[in-house]
């Protein structure tokens, strides 16, 4: 009598994909300026808006929202963008972590796009004369540029 040995093998990789869907629930991605610098400060300061103390007087700095206007305006977006990168994980194409790259990435450049492009409320006409420029939210860039992302794993 002849003997004949049966190996079953998960071909559709089924453990696989179910580990990944269990890694999804432990990322997430968390976007702004991290830290304690001055741009932390000057961030916070144009996000919700200030009124400063001076000598005698006070300036108001009014509120040009920049993180969460975007999140209101591309939120749609980085969902869908989401689940199409999605599709590359469940193909086992691209891990759980690239994933929130790429999303954190995209997030990033999408805030520093409207930094760039917010034209309102206007500086006042003194600020421009300081900067040389109208851009309300920048002056010399570093704002703009210390906008990151970091994926965090639960």
């Amino acid at each position: 009598m002849a003997r004949i040995d049966v190996r079953v093998t998960d071909a559709n990789n089924i453990s696989r994909l179910r580990d990944v869907l269990k890694e999804l629930k432990n990322y997430s991605v968390e976007v702004g300026i991290f830290g304690s610098d001055e741009y932390v400060m000057i961030a916070s300061v144009h996000e919700f808006g200030a009124t400063i103390q001076r000598g005698r007087g006070s300036v108001s700095i009014p509120e040009r929202s920049f993180l969460r206007t975007t999140f209101d305006e591309k939120n749609e977006e980085w969902i869908s963008f989401f689940k199409s990168q999605l599709k590359h994980v469940l193909a086992l194409q691209m891990d759980v972590q690239m994933l929130f790259n790429r999303l954190g990435a995209r997030m990033v450049g999408d805030i520093q796009e409207n930094i760039t492009d917010l034209d309102a409320p206007p500086n006042a006409p003194a600020t421009i004369a300081k900067k040389g420029s109208s851009n309300p939210l920048i002056d010399t860039g570093g704002l703009r540029m210390r906008i990151t992302y970091r994926v965090v794993r639960k």
